[in-house]
């Protein structure tokens, strides 16, 4: 029986593939609800470049190369012996609509990902279970007809059926988004957390609900009674910090 199912905060696309990359047992299944250009340029954005020096003009003095640090680069950027082996055996899959996620779902796993694990195997021993990580779920059925609870409610039982036929640890991660930062108050203290504001958008309880102009709150430009997302994932998720926010 594998883990119940976790909801972490937001997340970059540098971020996402770290945490994957770092925590990934074979079979890993990575579902990115985006298409592949949108998020590589994402990803690409979300990765500091090194900034390439411009050649000094003639006559001028060269500093000591020995006196100079070189900048530092992103973990994703450099290619160790580790990371090239484990992103082999993570199976990346786009899915740019509802509609392709649940019929993907409804034959998971493929039959590619009962084969035998690749050599040398890397994993590390212990309790773990492969992972079938999920990015961007929410804003996947964002403008859609299945924006609303009904809709989300389909997705995430097909998505928790499909972990549990594949004996897979299910994770969701959101896209973190600029205004993703809020302060919440703890005892007496205010701390600054990233991401958490997804789980507080309200949708309406039903597929195909109007939704009504000249209203400023979101729960009221629905025809309906409404919804906290976080509530329709708290029925299967639990709620935990993703490594980078551990890290801050």
């Amino acid at each position: 029986m594998p883990p119940p199912p976790l909801a972490l905060s937001p997340a970059l696309p540098s971020e996402l593939l770290t945490y994957v990359l770092t925590h990934q047992i074979y079979p890993t299944t990575l579902l990115i609800c985006q298409p592949r250009n949108v998020f590589l340029t994402s990803l690409l954005s979300s990765i500091p470049q090194p900034i390439q020096r411009q050649p000094p003009p003639p006559e001028t003095h060269l500093p000591d190369p020995e006196d100079e640090d070189p900048p530092p680069r992103h973990p994703l950027l450099i290619p160790t012996l580790h990371q090239i082996a484990t992103s082999r055996s993570v199976n990346v899959v786009f899915i740019p609509t509802v509609s392709h996620l649940r019929a993907y779902l409804s034959v998971f796993p493929p039959p590619t990902e009962n084969a035998s694990p690749p050599e040398p195997k890397l994993d590390k021993p212990g309790k773990e279970v492969p992972l079938l990580v999920v990015y961007g779920l929410v804003d996947l059925h964002r403008d859609t007809s299945e924006w609303s609870a009904q809709g989300f409610g389909n997705s995430v039982a097909s998505l928790v059926e499909a972990g549990r036929r594949g004996d897979r640890k299910i994770v969701v991660i959101e896209e973190k988004k600029e205004e993703d930062s809020s302060y919440v108050v703890e005892g007496e203290e205010v701390e600054r957390k990233p991401g958490w504001k997804v789980w507080d958008e309200r949708v309406p309880m039903l597929n195909g609900n109007i939704r009504r102009a000249g209203f400023e709150s979101e729960e009221s430009a629905w025809s309906g009674r409404t919804i906290e997302i976080g509530r329709i994932y708290a029925r299967w998720f639990r709620f935990g910090r993703g490594d980078w926010d551990l890290e801050e």
